[in-house]
């Protein structure tokens, strides 16, 4: 392609992905963080449900059946204001990819494949070919042909951020997993729940 319209014409098409990039890590949330948020919910979520299966008789026989139904019910409801949160930002951020990465890269597409005919070259094009409208056709299509394909592949690579940020989301997850599995291992336990006993017998925390 940079044979037949010069190499402005790929370099427009890899800078204004580029400076795309940049606009998209600004303005995108950190699907990163909101993924490991949600898979955290999640697991809290299911374990309120483990524990109300295991203490069940305990909890009948204290009457606590409105107390759990209102943990179990609060810890849903969070993730389920989480979950619509995350989407409606995939969803705006759907739209800003598709304006910025797809029509604003038709738009730098138009440009380059009318370089030969309109671009500084363009005397030299046109005496090459004879003024023929035949060729410059030709030349219109596979130059076309050409960018879309190099359009496409850069343009994933853009907006693979999402992949990757959901990937960083679950690995986080699993080194977190696996701090705790190393520390148990250890022998090092850290208490993050005391009862009030607890703290009446030791004094502490």
């Amino acid at each position: 392609m940079a044979e037949l319209v010069g190499w402005e014409g790929p370099g427009m098409v890899v800078g204004w992905y580029f400076i795309s990039g940049i606009i998209i890590r600004m303005v995108s949330p950190a699907f990163g963080r909101l993924t490991a948020a949600e898979q955290k919910i999640e697991g809290e979520y299911r374990s309120k449900h483990t524990d109300l299966l295991n203490h069940s008789e305990e909890i009948a026989f204290y009457n606590g059946s409105n107390w759990e139904k209102h943990r179990i019910n609060d810890k849903f409801y969070e993730l389920i204001n989480h979950i619509k949160y995350v989407l409606h930002k995939r969803f705006l951020m759907g739209i800003f990819d598709s304006m910025l990465v797809k029509y604003g890269a038709v738009m730098v597409g138009y440009t380059v494949v009318g370089l030969p005919v309109f671009g500084p070259g363009r005397e030299a094009y046109l005496k090459s070919i004879n003024n023929d409208p035949t060729k410059i056709t030709k030349d219109y299509v596979r130059n076309s042909s050409l960018l879309i394909n190099l359009a496409k592949a850069i343009g994933r690579i853009v907006v693979s951020y999402k992949d990757l940020q959901n990937l960083a989301g679950y690995t986080t997850l699993i080194s977190e997993m696996d701090e705790v599995l190393t520390d148990l291992k250890n022998g090092r336990f850290k208490r993050t729940q005391v009862t009030e006993g607890d703290q009446t017998a030791d004094g502490k925390k």
